[in-house]
């Protein structure tokens, strides 16, 4: 990735860290645990989790591993390391240490690990295939990594919504975020060009209803989505959250709204 847009990225996770653990972005934990259950780690074995954020993957992936098995956990915000070390710590967890790393060039030895993971991280990566080959390099023969990506329907219809507003602020807003990747035959094509083998997906859905278009707006400034606000002024995020959140309440039922979380599931193994 160039170091201007790896800078950018990193400069906007920092700033979105402290509200990350809102109520309403729980699908990261949900995502976590699924993604723990998919991969059957087995107690004593040493994971990596890369993109920990605040350690929505670290966490159960720590609990799995021990007493005696530990989770090394990358991420290139430092704000976002330091709450999931308090989250680890809370949890009463201490198999898992906390590195300030770059996915696509690791720091640790070849054939070390007997897992990676990575949620919803992957798609940020300009060379998605070359990081992929880096995680298979410090992975085991026999190792598996797991990744997940938002399918094309995940947000819908709030994201589009969302877009079509921004842009009435002369915002665009890029394919190059969770666009990349949302198909399965996508995920599979990219775990073959990487050299992993017995490759596997899965369709899931983690969505669940919010309380009222308040928490869609939370997500916005709590997730990636804050990036496009960052374009515009204190008065125009003002009149596009009144814009947006107006636009929105049409798809509001007696359930709440529908936050539609449709992820994907990628699972390879390292030739043995």
């Amino acid at each position: 990735m160039p170091e201007d847009a790896k800078q950018k990225i990193t400069a906007l996770f920092q700033q979105v860290a402290n509200r990350y653990d809102n109520p309403a972005m729980r699908y990261f934990p949900f995502c976590g645990d699924r993604m723990i259950t998919h991969l059957r780690p087995r107690p004593g074995e040493k994971i990596l989790d890369i993109a920990t954020g605040t350690g929505a993957v670290a966490l159960p992936a720590a609990q799995a591993v021990a007493p005696h098995g530990r989770v090394q956990a990358i991420d290139l915000a430092e704000n976002m390391l330091n709450i999931a070390a308090n989250n680890l710590q809370r949890a009463g967890l201490n198999n898992v240490d906390f590195h300030l790393m770059d996915a696509e060039s690791l720091d640790f030895k070849s054939r070390y690990f007997d897992a990676v993971t990575c949620s919803f991280g992957i798609f940020f990566l300009s060379d998605m295939q070359a990081a992929l080959k880096e995680w298979k390099r410090v992975l085991k023969p026999g190792g598996k990594v797991i990744f997940t990506t938002f399918s094309a329907n995940a947000f819908a219809p709030l994201a589009e919504q969302f877009r079509a507003d921004l842009e009435l602020f002369d915002v665009t807003f890029p394919e190059e975020t969770w666009l990349r990747l949302t198909t399965e035959t996508e995920c599979l094509e990219l775990l073959h060009s990487a050299g992993f083998e017995n490759n596997q997906t899965t369709t899931e859905q983690l969505g669940y209803h919010l309380n009222s278009p308040a928490d869609w707006w939370e997500i916005i400034l709590s997730s990636g989505l804050r990036g496009f606000l960052n374009a515009l002024d204190n008065e125009q995020q003002e009149q596009l959250q009144q814009r947006h959140l107006a636009n929105i309440q049409s798809h509001v039922t007696d359930k709440g709204l529908w936050l539609d979380v449709e992820t994907l599931f990628a699972i390879g193994q390292r030739p043995a």
